[in-house]
């Protein structure tokens, strides 16, 4: 039975009682008027005891009712409120008591319904806000820069993988810890925090300007695998904006550490390349000096001046030769295209004009010279000038490395659908370490234990993009004290 039913029936029950006492009262009056006197006086003392029954019945019944009524209603209101109360509270409960199909037991239903959608969508928001801090844990995770944060409080809470690598200690001892105490036992954090004490850290930028006025950070060298990696450390505040006061406040600092070792390399790669190339002027430039101050002496015959005139001449085209070089790295650094003159190139030509380029040199070192020539060998496809500019270059640095005496050969055979021409030679080799770096700029030919070896570091390079452009291959092979064969390959034209 619904609320509603209950208490219409209370009030039905209560007037019902009223009007039949009315009503008993009313007749009773019409019948004592037309009884006789003794009569009369028996029924209204019989009346008068049945009224007071009737009041009394209905003094009775009111008072059940009034009693009756409120709790009736107040009851089930406050089983409710309890049962929600339960279930705001922190525990298992999560659904609220229907125990009667009424208007309260509705409410009841409907709370339910509601708190159903809530779970749902606090279920969508938590699983929304998991994979949230799933993907910026993973993309923490994945950085190749150190990422420490400390809150205000002077606690870690967060650090990334490279972070734990550059301070040498699992996440699982850093975390939630303070990091005076950490950075008592370690020095690269001890490190970091001076950083804290810097005038940038203190007093940053405005946002607007902050990426423009930040300082470079002091640079740490580590050495975690053996290699010397740097890292450069930059501070910044983390602020949170309070309620209370209505403006940001200071809520910890991250320490970021970029990886700058690439730069640092390239540093040490161009004071490498200005030293040795100012070694390699400077002999040459010496070399004619000393050769103009010979050619002034008047006592020197004819055929003497002749000698050191071509002496010039030979360091002057190799001067031309390291300026051409310097000039195609500016050209492909400046994104320019290799410009290609393909033709039907014979190899033998090509060989015969670089091996008698370099013949004076082979003659300084008592080089033996041994070429090899598949018959039939095609043509290949390639531009005529860049081919045997990259041949002269490889001969040259097999020159240069190989001792004197020692055998110098050179191969040109078929290759599949290319044709293959190497160059091989009798010096110290090259460590397979050191295969890709050669074909750097400026990284050099290094010997065995990866010393400069007083070459500029540009001729692989260039000879690898002007092959490449043609669309072949350059590569070596090698390993220490068996000496080097570098290969190039470039397309057949079939005839």
């Amino acid at each position: 039975m619904s609320l509603k039913t209950q208490i219409r029936l209370g009030v039905f029950i209560m007037l019902g009682l009223l009007l039949s006492l009315g009503s008993y009262v009313i007749v009773t009056i019409h019948r004592l008027e037309t009884e006789t006197p003794s009569v009369q006086q028996t029924n209204a003392l019989a009346a008068q005891r049945a009224v007071y029954l009737f009041l009394l019945i209905s003094t009775l019944l009111g008072i059940i009712l009034m009693v009756r009524l409120p709790r009736l209603v107040t009851r089930p209101l406050t089983r409710l409120t309890a049962d929600v109360e339960r279930v705001a509270a922190p525990g298992p409960v999560t659904r609220v008591a229907v125990t009667r199909n009424n208007e309260v037991g509705h409410v009841a239903a409907a709370v339910n319904r509601v708190l159903r959608q809530a779970e749902d969508e606090r279920r969508t928001t938590l699983a929304e806000l998991i994979t949230q801090r799933n993907r910026t844990d993973s993309l923490v995770r994945g950085l190749d820069e150190g990422l420490l944060l400390i809150d205000q409080h002077g606690l870690i809470v967060l650090a990334n993988p490279v972070a734990c690598l550059l301070l040498g200690q699992p996440a699982k001892t850093l975390l939630n810890q303070p990091a005076a105490v950490v950075a008592s036992h370690n020095e690269m954090l001890r490190e970091w925090l001076r950083a804290l004490d810097a005038p940038a850290a203190a007093s940053p930028a405005p946002e607007s300007m902050a990426e423009a006025s930040r300082p470079a950070g002091p640079v740490f060298m580590v050495r975690p695998h053996g290699e010397n990696l740097h890292y450069q450390l930059t501070v910044s505040e983390v602020t949170e904006l309070n309620e209370e006061l209505k403006k940001a406040v200071p809520a910890g600092h991250v320490f970021c550490l970029r990886d700058v070792s690439a730069f640092k390399n390239l540093d040490q790669v161009k004071s490498e390349f200005l030293a040795t190339i100012s070694h390699e002027l400077k002999t040459p430039l010496a070399s004619i000096n000393l050769s103009l101050m010979l050619m002034q002496d008047e006592r020197l015959d004819a055929a003497r001046r002749q000698e050191i005139a071509s002496g010039i001449r030979a360091e002057t085209q190799r001067l031309l030769g390291m300026v051409g070089q310097l000039i195609e790295v500016s050209r492909l650094d400046a994104g320019k295209e290799i410009r290609l003159n393909l033709a039907a190139v014979p190899l033998p030509e090509v060989v015969h004009y670089a091996t008698d380029t370099v013949r004076a040199q082979l003659t300084d070192k008592d080089l033996r010279l041994a070429v090899h020539l598949a018959e039939p060998l095609p043509c290949a496809l390639a531009d005529v000038e860049k081919t045997t500019w990259v041949l002269i270059n490889l001969l040259s640095n097999a020159i240069r490395y190989s001792p004197h005496g020692a055998a110098l050969t050179i191969r040109a055979v078929p290759w599949g659908e290319m044709v293959q021409l190497s160059v091989e030679d009798q010096g110290p080799g090259i460590a397979k370490e050191f295969h890709q770096r050669i074909f750097q700029r400026f990284g050099g030919v290094l010997g065995p234990a990866g010393q400069q070896r007083g070459s500029s570091g540009l001729g692989l390079s260039i000879s690898r993009e002007f092959i490449t452009a043609q669309g072949g291959q350059l590569w070596v092979e090698s390993q220490p004290g068996a000496g080097s064969c570098f290969t190039f390959t470039l397309p057949a034209t079939g005839n």
